[in-house]
């Protein structure tokens, strides 16, 4: 199954499964996707679902960036974020051999599951990945349970951490900063994530070095420029 994942000002929106031949995006109320924002033009892009997907810029005023590029007609790889006005949406593919997979920090009571990696790389405690030290820029701290001690490397656009189906968060990296916001409909419960013992509610909250997250009753620390 592909889709994208809408956000805006770091907010998860919604999600939009890309089941038809053609889904049309623009800001009149035809479109499959209606973004009702004056950067986004009338009809302002299409995703084709061929043998793969594309994005197809129809000739908007502001044009399709892919990935920070500015496309006329892209095949999309999985992870990749399609920022159309102000706002972006990430492909997922969920057949793509690499999918990124939860980066799950606690396990249900009944059920003890190894830990598996979403958008980021786990590691045991200072240890890092990539050539050198240096190359990390930010991770985030596990602080209690039986995965303590255990570093979660922020390497990528987005990295989803928790226990599906109980508690899930993402922390977005945008412009060089990183922002926690929650994950609607997949498995979010009940209750949103915190930070800094603080709900987070619908909106992305910036964060900043030493900031605490408590996702799936597991807290995080969050750290910078190690």
């Amino acid at each position: 199954m592909a889709r994208l994942i809408l956000t805006h000002d770091g907010a998860v929106i919604r999600e939009y499964r890309l089941e038809k031949e053609r889904t049309t995006l623009g800001r009149k109320a035809h479109n499959d996707i209606i973004l009702d924002d004056p950067t986004v033009s009338g009809e302002h892009a299409v995703f084709l679902k061929l043998q793969h997907v594309y994005v197809e810029d129809l000739g908007s005023t502001n044009g399709v960036l892919l990935n920070g590029k500015r496309v006329t007609k892209r095949q999309l790889n999985h992870a990749d974020v399609i920022r159309i006005g102000r706002h972006e949406l990430k492909f997922v593919d969920d057949t793509a051999k690499q999918f990124e997979q939860t980066v799950i920090i606690s396990a249900p009571v009944e059920e003890k599951r190894p830990a598996a990696v979403r958008a980021g790389m786990a590691a045991p405690a200072g240890a890092t990945t990539g050539n050198t030290a240096a190359a990390v820029r930010a991770f985030v701290k596990v602080l209690n349970g039986t995965k303590q001690g255990e570093q979660i490397i922020l390497s990528k656009a987005y990295t989803t951490v928790g226990t599906p189906g109980v508690q899930v968060a993402v922390i977005a990296k945008r412009g060089g900063h990183f922002h926690l916001m929650q994950m609607s409909g997949v498995g979010g419960g009940s209750l949103p994530p915190r930070l800094n013992n603080q709900p987070i509610g619908a909106e992305s909250k910036p964060l900043k070095n030493g900031d605490v997250i408590e996702v799936a009753s597991t807290k995080l620390q969050f750290v910078e420029g190690g």
